[in-house]
């Protein structure tokens, strides 16, 4: 989990600072998500239904467990931390990819979440003969245009839309009570050093507005490096402190912020709010109980 969160970090800042002399831009997440018509396929045509799956997402193989299918799994990246996948061979990251470690499994299906920096590995594992199945997943949407892709995929469609609709009852149910609530005005802070924060556009942008929230970053760009004196004058009533793999403690580096300060800070127990997934229930039930936890003022 905590390395997750790192590589989200560390790509966060190669994008928020694309032009500075010397450093090479990481190509932005795809403009059209799965629910708009992203989904790709690469390589020839897949079985009917894949034996052997390599996943090169920690939300994608989330999905594939939650579709009861955990047992066609033969491989995942280093960022999976769930029981039912704990024995599985290691290849990679979702943003790195060892084609190698992944022939050498012998899959006969890779499912990955696009993203244009892993690009050319993909398409040289779907040359080498196996089928990928490449998912964007950018907002809530493409979570749910996810899971009856992957269904669909791995033989068993409806199990892809029973997952679907379950997911989507869930966030239907969050956003019912949230109805009538005041918004509080949160900062999502993913990283503490630079401060990096959920801006707008970004997946747990639209899960603070699910659940009443509303979001204090501004400006163009979904995971921006922000000033701390911005967020310092944009006041906000809590802190959502997502840096899961920074130590609690080191919040206070952000002393600065009147909410810091005064003690109003939540820290996530995990990344579900950053896993667009399955997990998706459980990251806006905690950020419901963060919301609703009495805050010092």
């Amino acid at each position: 989990m905590r390395a997750l969160v790192a590589t989200v970090l560390l790509v966060t800042i190669a994008i928020a600072r694309p032009d500075e002399p010397g450093q090479r831009a990481i190509p932005r997440p795809p403009s059209r998500g799965a629910a708009a018509g992203g989904v790709e396929r690469l390589g020839p045509k897949p079985p009917a239904t894949p034996r052997r799956v390599v996943s090169l997402a920690p939300s994608l193989t989330d999905t594939v467990v939650a579709l009861g299918k955990a047992g066609v799994l033969v491989g995942v990246t280093r960022y999976d931390d769930g029981a039912e996948v704990a024995g599985l061979p290691r290849v990679g990251g979702f943003l790195d990819p060892n084609p190698e470690a992944v022939i050498a499994l012998r899959p006969d299906f890779v499912l990955w979440m696009t993203d244009g920096a892993a690009y050319p590995v993909l398409e040289r594992i779907a040359s080498l003969g196996v089928p990928v199945l490449a998912v964007p997943v950018i907002d809530v949407a493409d979570v749910l245009a996810c899971a009856r892709a992957v269904g669909e995929a791995l033989g068993d469609g409806p199990a892809g839309d029973r997952l679907a609709r379950s997911i989507a009852s869930a966030v239907s149910a969050a956003r019912g009570r949230a109805v009538g609530r005041r918004p509080v005005r949160v900062l999502f802070v993913v990283g503490r050093d630079p401060l990096v924060v959920a801006g707008p556009g970004s997946y747990p942008d639209e899960l603070l507005r699910i659940v009443g929230a509303a979001n204090v970053a501004s400006g163009g760009r979904p995971w921006p490096v922000y000033p701390v004196d911005r967020a310092v004058a944009a006041d906000p009533a809590l802190v959502v402190d997502a840096a899961v793999e920074e130590p609690a403690e080191a919040i206070h580096r952000l002393d600065a912020i009147p909410a810091v300060r005064r003690g109003a800070v939540y820290r996530l127990h995990d990344d579900a709010a950053l896993r667009p997934g399955p997990r998706l229930a459980e990251a806006l039930e905690e950020l419901e109980r963060a919301l609703l936890r009495p805050r010092p003022r």
